[in-house]
Protein backbone atom coordinates (compact mmCIF):
# COMPACT_ATOMS: atom_id res chain seq x y z
CA UNK A 1 0.00 0.00 0.00
CA UNK A 2 1.23 3.65 -1.10
CA UNK A 3 2.39 5.97 1.87
CA UNK A 4 1.55 9.78 1.56
CA UNK A 5 3.37 12.62 2.25
CA UNK A 6 4.69 16.19 1.56
CA UNK A 7 8.22 17.16 -0.05
CA UNK A 8 9.66 19.39 2.64
CA UNK A 9 13.42 19.89 1.22
CA UNK A 10 14.28 19.50 -2.03
CA UNK A 11 17.59 20.13 -4.06
CA UNK A 12 17.55 20.74 -7.01
CA UNK A 13 20.58 20.80 -8.15
CA UNK A 14 21.87 17.42 -6.56
CA UNK A 15 18.58 16.15 -7.47
CA UNK A 16 17.26 14.82 -3.97
CA UNK A 17 15.09 15.72 -1.21
CA UNK A 18 13.42 14.80 1.89
CA UNK A 19 9.50 13.60 2.42
CA UNK A 20 7.64 14.10 5.67
CA UNK A 21 5.35 11.04 5.91
CA UNK A 22 1.80 11.97 6.98
CA UNK A 23 1.25 12.06 10.44
CA UNK A 24 4.75 11.99 11.35
CA UNK A 25 7.80 13.96 12.12
CA UNK A 26 10.34 12.12 10.74
CA UNK A 27 12.01 13.16 7.39
CA UNK A 28 12.80 10.52 4.76
CA UNK A 29 15.15 10.80 1.66
CA UNK A 30 14.05 10.64 -1.75
CA UNK A 31 16.10 10.71 -4.72
CA UNK A 32 14.95 12.18 -8.37
CA UNK A 33 15.21 8.82 -9.88
CA UNK A 34 12.90 7.36 -8.03
CA UNK A 35 9.99 10.30 -9.13
CA UNK A 36 7.89 9.27 -12.21
CA UNK A 37 8.75 11.19 -15.31
CA UNK A 38 6.79 14.47 -15.13
CA UNK A 39 7.12 17.86 -17.14
CA UNK A 40 7.63 20.05 -13.97
CA UNK A 41 10.47 19.93 -11.44
CA UNK A 42 9.45 18.90 -7.76
CA UNK A 43 8.46 22.01 -5.79
CA UNK A 44 8.21 22.17 -1.95
CA UNK A 45 5.10 21.71 -0.82
CA UNK A 46 4.27 18.83 -3.75
CA UNK A 47 1.84 16.33 -2.07
CA UNK A 48 3.37 12.30 -3.01
CA UNK A 49 2.81 9.05 -2.52
CA UNK A 50 5.82 6.55 -2.73
CA UNK A 51 6.72 2.98 -1.38
CA UNK A 52 9.43 2.57 1.92
CA UNK A 53 12.71 0.86 -0.01
CA UNK A 54 16.06 1.29 0.86
CA UNK A 55 18.47 3.92 -0.31
CA UNK A 56 22.08 3.56 -1.18
CA UNK A 57 23.33 3.56 2.22
CA UNK A 58 20.58 0.80 3.39
CA UNK A 59 18.65 3.50 5.25
CA UNK A 60 15.09 3.90 4.58
CA UNK A 61 14.19 5.83 1.54
CA UNK A 62 11.15 7.18 -0.87
CA UNK A 63 10.84 4.60 -3.60
CA UNK A 64 8.14 4.48 -6.63
CA UNK A 65 7.67 8.13 -5.64
CA UNK A 66 4.18 10.00 -7.44
CA UNK A 67 3.47 13.57 -7.39
CA UNK A 68 0.16 14.26 -7.43
CA UNK A 69 -1.11 16.64 -9.80
CA UNK A 70 2.08 16.65 -11.58
CA UNK A 71 1.80 16.10 -15.43
CA UNK A 72 3.80 13.24 -16.93
CA UNK A 73 6.26 13.69 -19.57
CA UNK A 74 4.37 13.70 -22.24
CA UNK A 75 1.39 15.43 -21.16
CA UNK A 76 -0.76 18.55 -22.47
CA UNK A 77 -3.57 19.09 -19.92
CA UNK A 78 -3.07 20.72 -15.94
CA UNK A 79 -0.91 21.10 -13.59
CA UNK A 80 -1.11 20.99 -10.34
CA UNK A 81 -5.24 22.19 -11.17
CA UNK A 82 -5.00 24.70 -12.84
CA UNK A 83 -4.12 24.97 -16.95
CA UNK A 84 -0.22 24.30 -16.95
CA UNK A 85 2.27 27.62 -18.53
CA UNK A 86 5.51 27.05 -19.24
CA UNK A 87 8.40 27.73 -16.45
CA UNK A 88 11.12 30.43 -17.03
CA UNK A 89 13.82 26.99 -17.50
CA UNK A 90 11.03 25.54 -20.26
CA UNK A 91 10.86 28.56 -22.11
CA UNK A 92 14.57 29.09 -21.94
CA UNK A 93 14.93 25.94 -24.29
CA UNK A 94 13.58 27.69 -27.34
CA UNK A 95 15.92 30.90 -26.86
CA UNK A 96 19.18 28.10 -26.22
CA UNK A 97 18.03 27.28 -29.79
CA UNK A 98 18.49 30.02 -31.13
CA UNK A 99 21.32 31.31 -29.79
CA UNK A 100 22.87 28.10 -30.74
CA UNK A 101 21.80 28.55 -34.27
CA UNK A 102 22.89 31.98 -34.36
CA UNK A 103 26.50 31.13 -33.54
CA UNK A 104 26.60 28.11 -35.91
CA UNK A 105 25.09 30.22 -38.51
CA UNK A 106 28.30 33.26 -37.58
CA UNK A 107 30.48 29.99 -37.60
CA UNK A 108 29.81 28.67 -41.34
CA UNK A 109 29.53 31.99 -43.12
CA UNK A 110 32.74 33.05 -41.01
CA UNK A 111 34.23 29.89 -42.28
CA UNK A 112 32.91 30.14 -46.12
CA UNK A 113 34.03 33.94 -46.39
CA UNK A 114 37.67 33.69 -45.11
CA UNK A 115 37.00 35.74 -42.39
CA UNK A 116 37.25 32.80 -39.92
CA UNK A 117 39.69 30.26 -40.89
CA UNK A 118 39.21 26.86 -40.33
CA UNK A 119 41.76 26.13 -37.67
CA UNK A 120 39.43 28.61 -35.08
CA UNK A 121 36.03 26.99 -36.81
CA UNK A 122 37.95 23.20 -35.91
CA UNK A 123 38.74 24.57 -32.53
CA UNK A 124 34.99 25.76 -32.28
CA UNK A 125 33.92 22.17 -33.08
CA UNK A 126 36.06 20.34 -30.68
CA UNK A 127 35.32 22.31 -27.66
CA UNK A 128 31.81 22.53 -27.99
CA UNK A 129 31.79 18.43 -28.46
CA UNK A 130 33.62 18.58 -25.21
CA UNK A 131 31.53 20.85 -23.41
CA UNK A 132 28.06 18.91 -24.88
CA UNK A 133 30.21 15.32 -22.92
CA UNK A 134 30.60 17.48 -20.00
CA UNK A 135 27.12 18.41 -19.13
CA UNK A 136 26.05 14.78 -20.50
CA UNK A 137 28.65 13.49 -17.92
CA UNK A 138 27.37 15.66 -14.96
CA UNK A 139 23.48 15.14 -15.99
CA UNK A 140 24.46 10.92 -15.28
CA UNK A 141 26.06 12.01 -11.73
CA UNK A 142 23.34 14.05 -10.91
CA UNK A 143 20.99 11.23 -11.40
CA UNK A 144 23.31 8.23 -9.72
CA UNK A 145 24.44 10.64 -7.02
CA UNK A 146 27.59 10.68 -7.63
CA UNK A 147 30.42 13.70 -8.03
CA UNK A 148 29.94 16.15 -9.72
CA UNK A 149 31.48 18.88 -12.60
CA UNK A 150 31.26 22.24 -10.94
CA UNK A 151 29.67 25.12 -12.25
CA UNK A 152 33.18 26.90 -13.21
CA UNK A 153 34.20 24.27 -15.21
CA UNK A 154 30.76 24.59 -17.18
CA UNK A 155 30.99 28.08 -17.83
CA UNK A 156 34.68 27.84 -18.01
CA UNK A 157 35.17 25.10 -21.27
CA UNK A 158 31.58 27.23 -22.72
CA UNK A 159 33.56 30.10 -22.41
CA UNK A 160 36.98 28.55 -23.61
CA UNK A 161 35.10 28.45 -27.57
CA UNK A 162 32.23 25.52 -25.95
CA UNK A 163 29.46 27.63 -25.91
CA UNK A 164 27.58 25.96 -29.11
CA UNK A 165 28.09 22.67 -27.41
CA UNK A 166 27.17 23.66 -23.92
CA UNK A 167 23.72 25.56 -25.64
CA UNK A 168 22.69 22.56 -27.57
CA UNK A 169 23.41 20.14 -24.46
CA UNK A 170 21.25 22.59 -21.53
CA UNK A 171 18.51 21.76 -24.32
CA UNK A 172 18.89 18.52 -25.24
CA UNK A 173 19.82 17.05 -21.83
CA UNK A 174 17.23 19.40 -19.77
CA UNK A 175 20.24 20.03 -17.79
CA UNK A 176 21.09 23.42 -15.52
CA UNK A 177 18.25 25.18 -17.07
CA UNK A 178 16.37 25.98 -13.82
CA UNK A 179 19.05 27.74 -12.23
CA UNK A 180 18.58 31.36 -13.33
CA UNK A 181 22.61 32.79 -12.24
CA UNK A 182 23.77 29.06 -14.38
CA UNK A 183 21.69 30.56 -17.20
CA UNK A 184 22.23 33.89 -16.66
CA UNK A 185 25.77 33.50 -17.30
CA UNK A 186 25.47 30.61 -20.26
CA UNK A 187 23.86 33.80 -21.98
CA UNK A 188 26.24 36.09 -21.38
CA UNK A 189 29.03 33.69 -22.90
CA UNK A 190 26.66 33.00 -25.78
CA UNK A 191 26.14 36.68 -26.41
CA UNK A 192 30.01 37.75 -25.93
CA UNK A 193 30.55 34.98 -28.49
CA UNK A 194 27.85 36.35 -30.79
CA UNK A 195 29.90 39.63 -30.91
CA UNK A 196 33.12 37.96 -31.17
CA UNK A 197 32.20 36.32 -34.51
CA UNK A 198 29.41 38.74 -35.95
CA UNK A 199 32.60 41.23 -35.46
CA UNK A 200 34.85 38.90 -37.60
CA UNK A 201 32.51 38.02 -40.05
CA UNK A 202 31.37 41.85 -40.63
CA UNK A 203 35.53 42.49 -40.52
CA UNK A 204 35.03 45.03 -37.86
CA UNK A 205 37.64 42.98 -35.61
CA UNK A 206 40.55 41.21 -37.53
CA UNK A 207 42.37 38.39 -36.01
CA UNK A 208 46.04 39.79 -37.96
CA UNK A 209 45.32 43.09 -35.89
CA UNK A 210 44.65 40.94 -32.51
CA UNK A 211 47.92 39.32 -32.64
CA UNK A 212 49.72 42.27 -33.40
CA UNK A 213 48.18 43.42 -30.02
CA UNK A 214 49.96 40.17 -28.33
CA UNK A 215 53.60 41.41 -26.69
CA UNK A 216 56.57 38.93 -28.29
Amino acid sequence: MANRGELIEWNDERGFGFIRPDGGNERLFVHISQIGRIATRPQLGDRVSYVIGRGRDGGPAAVSVSIWGANPVKGRALARGTEASPSPAASGYQSRTYFGLILLVLLGIGWLTGSIPMALAAVYLVMSAASAWLYYRDKQSAAAGEWRTSEDMLHGIDLAFGIIGGLVAQQIFRHKTAKRGFAAITYVIAAVHGLWLAGLVSGRISLAELANLIPG
